[in-house]
């Protein structure tokens, strides 16, 4: 009996023993799992959604795009106001104006040139060393500018689209731009201060009556008398806050994008407004002979276009024609538009530039036109 309870007893210390050594066995290791985070980093690298751009062409566009090249000036302007970091080089070098508003860090950025069809000085190589994911062109457009849009991409094998610049559909396109590159907040924030400022235009410059429209030149150049035709781009928002600008396409020399006429021509339109460019000769004509027949001169009724960091009119025609259309309505006709400049230019550089101005900045921005000395 006592051999059989020794027994038993053995039995069960093996027993108790195998359990515990069963609990503080060391558990089976995960099977290694293969590098899929890289993996799916790659993959979504890879991904591509499908787009259609402001001509009607649909491309294949990569989901996330980090590295943007610019097909011309005014889309240099865009992307850099949406999302800079996504620029990989400039379509035109910053002129020494932009210093204030533009990162010194983007001044390193390689110039690969404007792609404007066949007349444009655009360099395909210095474009591909940039390594872009997509290229953006923003302005008018018309079949056969689609056509070479077509081409390029079929060269350089890099989905190439285009958004349309023109006034009516600069918002959209901001809200486009802001959804590619990754920022939607600041696209919808151009976008909206852009239909606003529309909107009031619009709604009060139907007060202008059709025989007190003002006749308007605007004077480029060093002599002048290079300038912009009517009805074109250049010339969209003089005429739409109710200016009419005098040069036709029968009456200059046309060029890309405008012309050149003799200071006869001008003399004989004899415009109400002239409105010079800042390389020009506005601190000279009071004291030509010639142009100070010009009842403009006369009156004291010409102006220099602001243009920091860009032209607010033209050359380039681009996001400033925003606050150029606030300047020059109030400028043209002040007992109809009621905008206060001051504060619309600060509200629209905080919002385009991230920059903020004192209102003595706004002074000295446009001591030449809206608060210029009589």
């Amino acid at each position: 009996m006592n051999r059989l309870r020794r027994m038993l007893s053995l039995f069960v210390c093996i027993g108790l023993f195998a359990a515990l050594s069963g609990c503080s066995a060391p558990a089976t290791p995960p099977k290694e799992q293969p590098a899929a985070p890289a993996a799916a980093q790659q993959a979504n690298a890879n991904e591509t959604v499908s787009f259609t751009d402001s001509t009607g062409r649909t491309v294949q566009l990569p989901k996330k795009i980090e590295r943007v090249a610019s097909a011309g000036p005014l889309a240099n302007i865009a992307i850099y106001a949406i999302n800079p970091d996504t620029l990989v080089g400039w379509a035109m070098q910053p002129s020494p104006s932009t210093k204030g508003y533009i990162d010194p860090k983007f001044d390193k950025l390689p110039v690969y040139g404007k792609f404007y069809g066949q007349k444009g000085n655009f360099n395909r190589e210095a474009l591909m060393a940039s390594n872009p994911q997509v290229v953006i062109d923003l302005g008018q457009w018309d079949e056969n500018y689609k056509r070479d849009l077509d081409k390029l991409q079929e060269q350089i094998g890099i989905p190439v689209i285009c958004l349309d610049g023109t006034l009516q559909k600069n918002a959209e396109s901001f809200r486009m731009l802001g959804k590619l590159l990754g920022n939607p907040e600041k696209g919808n924030a151009i976008a909206n201060y852009t239909d606003r400022i529309l909107k009031e235009v619009k709604e009060q410059g139907v007060k202008i009556p059709a025989d007190k429209r003002l006749k308007i030149y605007c004077g480029q150049g060093k002599d002048a008398l290079s300038t912009i035709i009517q009805h074109t781009l250049h010339t969209e928002a003089i005429e739409y806050v109710g200016g009419d600008v005098v040069v036709d396409k029968n009456s200059a020399q046309l060029q890309r994008g405008g012309g050149t006429v003799s200071l006869e021509q001008v003399l004989a339109w004899n415009p109400d407004i002239i409105l010079f460019t800042s390389d020009s000769i506005y601190d000279k004509v009071k004291n030509d002979p010639s142009w100070a027949a010009l009842k403009a001169i006369k009156n004291n009724k010409y102006y220099e276009i602001p243009d920091l960091p860009y032209n607010w009119l033209n050359r380039p025609p681009g996001p400033n024609r925003i606050i150029g259309l606030v300047w020059l309505s109030k400028l043209l006709y002040p007992d109809v538009y009621n905008f206060d400049v001051v504060k619309e230019t600060q509200e629209f550089y905080k919002i385009m530039y991230n920059k903020t101005l004192s209102e003595n900045d706004v002074h000295t921005m446009l001591a030449k036109s809206t608060f210029k000395k009589s």
